[in-house]
């Protein structure tokens, strides 16, 4: 079912606005309740719509903001996607009129022209178009190789089989990542990317280029994911990057992917706990986001502006880190689960430094739904922040309040956890509930045994977050300062300290 809050995810601050002025364009002088709802499902308020028109009155007026929210969105989105391809379609029929009126050098001008702007696009049924043309018209053309333009035309063909194919092998490997049987896999994902490259015969020419390395960094930050082991991850498709950059195949098209790309090894380095790998990554990350006159910045900058943050933290300049998530946090034009982003990560640093009353403001600006923050933010997200909020509780003294926020954090993802027997934080929640109970038993051998035996730990091939947590539980039986545990327990592989 089409749902309006995932379709104003896709909105920027500009079309929120822009769509707001669309309703009101279309309605009729009395007929605002379109306008009203659409501002309710932004403020997660829209129950109160409901509550006062009833039910099938809501059920109307829900169907037509879908409807006006899918025919704005996707005009506005189609329009800006096809401006590059309609520039490429106008030369192609521009240069047929020129031919059925016996301009053809002209003709043939405007189709180089279209050429190089589908090769730009990596646009192959574009390009098909152009060829056709082109050869249709050779014969008129005495400087023209004809045998050049049947090969253009059978290599583009050959590219794009190839892609079609490529795009398919993704979705395979997809589909066993999350299958019941994830993690029994026989062959690694490189061997795996490997034997479907000769299964599906693809170009190995098509495999080198941004977007296809860009899925297989997806694939492998999934596969890092569900098995909760970043730390023995096969990056084995890195060295293919370096003869891309710079490269013809390094184009304007390809950027987004490009800048993806850097963005997912920087994370991936940073969960390996590796600071140096992963900022240079993001430096690349930067350089990039200055192309096309900053078009991806602000699509990018938050994350890119987080995973910095993240890297300076735990490379033992938490204050700067902070500098910087303070900085961010103030910027109006923010969208929700970007604030979320950043907030939470600042959450966790002011913990790490015991600012209990700075993380509590930032816990109390969290003022969606668990439903909303799951949808927009994902499983991870959530559960760190159920997890900070417990903690800082905890230390609050808050002991009651600590222990209703686990009970009522177990009651409600205990179906997830049964299928996710690989996450520490369920017998995690369970020590800290049991330390509330008898707190004085933490210092204890018996306590020390107890968390041995109940977390599933794996030493340094331990996830990230997850170790910050287990750090909290080591500080206070070691009555060490949290942050000094934390970093010594990640051994973050950083030139700075």
């Amino acid at each position: 079912m089409v749902t309006i809050i995932d379709l104003i995810s896709v909105q920027s601050p500009k079309d929120i606005s822009a769509f707001i002025d669309y309703l009101n364009s279309r309605n009729k002088r009395h007929d605002t309740r379109n306008v009203a709802l659409y501002k309710a499902y932004i403020a997660n308020q829209e129950q109160l719509i409901f509550d006062e028109i009833g039910t099938n009155a809501f059920n109307a007026l829900k169907k037509r903001l879908t409807d006006q929210l899918i025919e704005f969105s996707g005009g506005r989105f189609l329009t800006h996607e096809l401006s590059s391809e309609n520039q490429v379609i106008k030369l192609i029929v521009l240069a047929r009129k020129l031919f059925a009126v016996h301009k053809d050098k002209t003709g043939f001008q405007l189709l180089k022209r279209a050429e190089k702007k589908a090769l730009g696009l990596d646009h192959y049924s574009l390009l098909n178009e152009i060829y056709h043309t082109m050869i249709e018209h050779s014969h008129k053309m005495e400087d023209v190789d004809q045998k050049a333009l049947f090969q253009k035309l059978e290599r583009n063909n050959q590219l794009f089989i190839s892609e079609e194919k490529l795009g398919v092998l993704y979705a395979s490997m997809q589909k066993q990542f999350n299958s019941e049987n994830f993690g029994v896999f026989p062959s690694t994902l490189h061997e795996l990317y490997d034997d479907g490259l000769k299964v599906f015969g693809i170009d190995s020419d098509v495999a080198m280029s941004f977007r296809s390395l860009n899925q297989l960094c997806v694939l492998t930050d999934l596969y890092g994911s569900q098995t909760k082991n970043y730390h023995q991850l096969d990056l084995f498709f890195e060295d293919m990057i370096a003869p891309l950059q710079g490269s013809e195949r390094d184009t304007d098209k390809m950027l987004g992917y490009h800048i993806e790309l850097l963005y997912g090894l920087s994370n991936i380095y940073f969960r390996k706990k590796d600071a140096i790998k992963s900022m240079f990554y993001l430096n690349q990350m930067k350089i990039q986001l200055l192309r096309l006159n900053g078009k991806y910045k602000k699509l990018w900058h938050s994350r890119y502006t987080n995973l910095l943050a993240l890297n300076l933290n735990f490379s033992s300049r938490w204050s700067k880190a902070i500098d910087l998530l303070e900085g961010a946090l103030e910027s109006s034009v923010l969208r929700d689960n970007e604030k979320a982003l950043l907030s939470l990560s600042l959450s966790m640093f002011y913990f790490q430094h015991g600012e209990l009353n700075e993380v509590k403001r930032m816990i109390n600006s969290f003022n969606k739904t668990d439903n909303w923050y799951l949808r927009q933010m994902g499983n991870e997200w959530l559960f760190n922040f159920k997890a900070i909020e417990v903690l800082l509780h905890f230390d609050l003294g808050n002991d009651l309040l600590a222990e209703s926020k686990i009970l009522s954090f177990q009651r409600k993802y205990a179906k997830h956890f049964k299928t996710d027997k690989n996450n520490p934080l369920w017998p995690f929640l369970q020590l800290v509930k049991s330390v509330l109970h008898t707190p004085e038993d933490i210092g204890t051998k018996e306590f020390v045994h107890k968390v041995e035996n109940a977390i599933p730990w794996r030493g340094e091939q331990e996830d990230f977050f997850n170790m910050c947590f287990y750090g909290w539980l080591k500080a206070k039986m070691t009555k060490a300062p949290l942050y000094k545990v934390t970093l010594d327990l990640l051994n973050f592989n950083s030139n700075q300290k």
